[in-house]
């Protein structure tokens, strides 16, 4: 009953954090960052098994709990990285295209 309680509350989280990360600007612009966030969530889930299942904080199931916290927590930099570095082109060739002055001949 325990890791079902724990299980639908990791459920529950990431749906609630996902729900909130696609409002991302960068969201529809990169595909490299979305499947890098959708990859942390997985690993979240395997983490957090992975933990639930340990007897006791001193054991192999809790190290190995630990280091797929630790990738997850990775392939989250990574995909927010992504994610800001594609709202950071997009600005900028925004900026570069406001920033094209017309010619007089152009404008007759």
């Amino acid at each position: 009953m325990d890791t079902t309680i724990t299980a639908l509350a990791v459920l529950f989280a990431l749906t609630l954090w996902h729900l909130h990360n696609r409002r991302h600007a960068g969201w529809l612009a990169s595909s490299e960052g979305r499947f890098f966030v959708f990859c942390g969530y997985a690993l979240v889930a395997i983490a957090a098994y992975w933990l639930e299942t340990a007897p006791t904080a001193s054991t192999w199931e809790w190290a190995f709990g630990n280091l797929w916290g630790l990738a997850a927590m990775v392939a989250f930099v990574i995909g927010f990285g992504h994610l800001n570095r594609a709202t950071a082109e997009h600005a900028w060739a925004a900026q570069q295209v406001e920033a094209i002055e017309h010619s007089d001949a152009a404008a007759k």
